[in-house]
């Protein structure tokens, strides 16, 4: 079992549904240092997507990324018409009403944890060929994920609701994304000037820079995961303190991991669990089989992932943040959204239990923890 595993255990142990030594009062109270943390794990992400990587695995990333988000939403729709008699009090009008809410959840079926795969892999120390895709095509999703909402809600309701398309929604989250990169870049100028000038000690001032940052994007209406992302790639790959930035994260990253699961753990709604187990439990089948169809087809294509075709999917499993924030916005656009968002809460809620574990034997199985490749070379 993965430490952030246990973190995410304790916190639902400690959690407002059983010994309640969280309450949900408390939760929020701690919702400021949840925000640092992620910016923190944020930053560690943005710094593991290298130029380099990204130019040798290109072919790779695009073919897990293209067939498992083809596959995902496919299989979403397939599950929405054959279970749409469960789904009161829902009306689906006809293929238009299936095909548009399937989208919905095709959408939360695509999104992914960063948070957890980084917390995975920094906790084994894992380098090589299947960790680089692993991060590469979770980090990414996370981008295209965003892009692709802009598209899916306005559109999704269009066809269940009889409205006109509109593209003020589009423009509204475009804005979010190019305000957010904007955002992270300016971050990693300032991070990167503070290495350069000041030298202080870089974990304090990183808490600090992600403290500020994200109240900074919160007001704006920015994405705090997407700018602190690329901020730590901006300074990893266009500057010379890369390497220090990445100490510096190392430093603070056991007492953020363990703040960040632990919130998360007592977070997990187990009243969506128990009430949405069934249909959530179908949807989380439904994403393994297409992730493992899609990893499997990527691998035909790419030769370099051959050797992983029937194990890849195991390691895209886990679920958060983002795919939270997209319920939120199902809830907010729709009259039956409260639903939606129950049933999307059960499925991260089983996913995120489930992915860790799955990522870490992956890992450990293709030889990768520790630092070694499947060569045995670090």
């Amino acid at each position: 079992m993965p430490a952030i595993t246990s973190y995410i255990l304790v916190g639902v142990l400690c959690g407002p549904f059983f010994l309640n030594l969280l309450s949900h009062e408390v939760i929020g109270s701690l919702q400021r240092l949840d925000d640092v943390a992620l910016a923190i794990i944020a930053l560690i992400a943005g710094g593991e997507l290298r130029l380099s990587v990204l130019r040798s695995r290109r072919a790779a990333l695009a073919a897990v990324i293209i067939s498992q988000t083809l596959l995902s939403f496919l299989g979403a729709i397939v599950v929405i018409y054959l279970l749409r008699g469960s789904l009161s009090p829902i009306e689906l009008d006809g293929v238009g009403g299936v095909v548009a809410l399937g989208l919905l959840f095709g959408l939360v079926t695509v999104a992914r944890s960063p948070a957890t795969t980084i917390g995975v892999v920094t906790e084994l120390r894992a380098r090589g060929p299947l960790t680089e895709v692993v991060v590469g095509v979770t980090v990414l999703l996370d981008v295209v994920i965003l892009f692709l909402a802009a598209i899916i809600l306005p559109a999704s309701e269009t066809l269940l609701l009889g409205t006109s398309f509109s593209m003020v929604h589009v423009r509204e989250l475009t804005v979010v994304v190019v305000g957010s990169i904007g955002a992270g870049l300016f971050f990693g100028l300032l991070i990167r000037v503070y290495i350069r000038w000041v030298r202080g000690y870089l974990p304090l001032f990183l808490l600090g820079i992600g403290l500020v940052g994200t109240d900074v994007c919160h007001h704006y209406g920015f994405e705090p995961l997407l700018a602190f992302m690329i901020a730590g790639f901006y300074v990893v790959n266009f500057s010379s303190m890369g390497t220090r930035l990445i100490r510096g994260l190392e430093r603070s990253a056991f007492p953020v991991y363990v703040l960040f699961f632990s919130i998360a753990g007592a977070s997990i709604d187990i009243v969506a669990l128990r009430t949405s187990w069934l249909l959530a439990l179908v949807l989380v089948v439904m994403r393994f089989v297409a992730f493992y169809i899609g990893s499997f087809s990527a691998s035909r294509l790419v030769p370099e992932l051959r050797p992983y075709a029937h194990t890849l999917w195991s390691g895209f499993l886990a679920q958060a943040g983002v795919t939270i924030g997209i319920a939120g916005l199902i809830d907010r656009r729709f009259a039956w959204g409260a639903q939606i968002e129950t049933i999307i809460l059960a499925v991260v809620a089983i996913n995120q239990l489930i992915g860790p574990i799955a990522l870490r034997l992956l890992l450990e199985r293709s030889g990768e923890a520790g630092g070694m490749d499947r060569t045995g070379t670090s």
